[in-house]
């Protein structure tokens, strides 16, 4: 069945045979009902979305709407090339970095959200509330768009704990038999030395946030008001430095650069050379294609000594100040976020819908796939700074050192802290 029939029958099925075009003329946009009469507006992405769900997402809605959408991929250095059209004629919609949000928003070059939220009484009761919220500043502006989210969780080898007589992980968010001690216990007895790794955490950048903040780090990698860097401070450190003694002491984790390849943990577990890591939801799709002959499953990440969280990748777009067609783009962001645009994300398995209806469409494999939906209740998200990427720019390489066994973590990040304070200071 294509997109397009698909969604005939589910809207009329669900608004007593109104069609989705009606539909989304009735909401309207900046510039008046129906989208203002805007019938064309550009995109700009940092891939290309021919052929996959988010592409099929928007063909729907170009066929609903009579919106033509001109997608503008640009697959590499997009930051560079996002922040350079911002300052000119910028696109109708961009994708922006989840973490950069604040500090572009604060250059006044994104357009605010609330009235049109408002006026339109968007209704986000099916929406998780701090994700919906996760792009308003403090004085109110709601300067991006929410379209989808990407849990983590651990994937792990099912065959290779029966193998090796080790215990499964939980099957509900749960630290009972699966603290870090446990996780470390489990990844050195799946160890096999020359043919598989037990465990992977510190690839995944996300691990950053949710280790310290399960170790008992009270704000994470930036303070509350984002003007600190934290992620040196004790409790922190000594996460990243346990993430990193996978590799450095115990011998479970793959050594930090064999992992730089493209894909290289993906191809290791799904190879079957590695028993456990962290990683997206959004990672699903190449893992149930290219498995070798194993089953493979999830769980949440392991309890640390203060709690047991995990971090989301949040998709978030944005309508630029100096956008010539808003009201094109309203409504294609409105229509991402709907349900029925929600349901392309979730059948394909590339994101999590912002509406949590569709979510019930999830299927295995993984037998508990359900996880990563429950795991929007056990989120944390790093706290939002003016210069993020200023920040990333200096402290992350520094890391390095660390991962290569070179230098202790504590020793590292407190020695940027004060390069990275200065950056935070900054807008960016």
């Amino acid at each position: 069945m294509d997109a397009m029939t698909r969604m005939d029958r589910r809207t009329l099925l669900g608004a007593g045979g109104a069609t989705a075009a009606a539909l989304l003329a009735g909401c309207g946009g900046p510039g008046g009902g129906g989208g203002g009469g805007s019938k064309s507006m550009t995109f700009l992405n940092d891939s290309d979305i021919k052929d996959n769900p988010f592409g099929k997402a928007v063909e729907a809605f170009q066929q609903a709407s009579g919106i033509s959408v001109e997608v503008q991929p640009v697959p590499s250095d997009y930051d560079t090339k996002f922040r350079t059209v911002l300052s000119g004629k910028p696109p109708d919609l961009v994708k922006i970095n989840d973490d950069y949000v604040r500090g572009i928003s604060a250059t006044g070059a994104l357009l605010d959200l609330a009235p049109l939220i408002e006026r339109d009484k968007v209704d986000t009761s099916h929406f998780p509330k701090d994700l919906f919220e996760f792009p308003r500043q403090a004085d109110g502006k709601h300067t991006a768009w929410v379209i989808a989210h990407s849990p983590r969780l651990i994937y792990y080898n099912v065959d290779l704990f029966k193998e090796a007589g080790v215990d499964l992980p939980p099957t509900t968010w749960s630290a009972d038999g699966w603290t870090w001690d446990d996780f470390l216990s489990k990844a050195k007895a799946l160890t096999k030395e020359g043919e598989r790794f037990g465990a992977l955490i510190y690839l995944d950048t996300g691990y950053e946030q949710t280790w310290a903040i399960n170790n008992g780090s009270p704000t994470g990698i930036y303070s509350a008001d984002g003007s600190s860097f934290t992620l040196g401070e004790p409790k922190a450190a000594e996460a990243l430095q346990w993430a990193t003694d996978l590799t450095c002491t115990h011998r479970v984790q793959p050594a930090w650069g064999d992992l730089q390849s493209t894909n290289a943990d993906l191809q290791l577990f799904t190879q079957g050379k590695l028993a456990m890591m962290f990683s997206q939801f959004s990672t699903l799709p190449y893992i149930a294609k290219n498995v070798q002959g194993f089953t493979f499953d999830v769980a949440p990440p392991p309890a640390g000594p203060a709690d047991q969280r995990t971090e989301s990748s949040v998709i978030t777009y944005a309508i630029p100040a100096k956008a010539q067609n808003p009201d094109a783009a309203w409504e294609l962001l409105k229509f991402l976020t709907s349900e029925e645009g929600g349901s392309f994300f979730v059948e394909g398995n590339m994101w999590l819908s912002m509406d949590d209806r569709p979510l019930a469409e999830l299927k295995e494999p993984p037998e508990h796939v359900n996880l990563f939906v429950e795991a929007v209740d056990h989120s944390t998200l790093p706290n939002q700074t003016p210069n993020t990427l200023g920040a990333r720019q200096i402290y992350r390489p520094l890391l390095d050192e660390v991962y290569n066994c070179n230098a202790k973590a504590a020793d590292v990040l407190a020695g940027a802290k004060a390069k990275v304070d200065e950056s935070l200071a900054k807008q960016g």
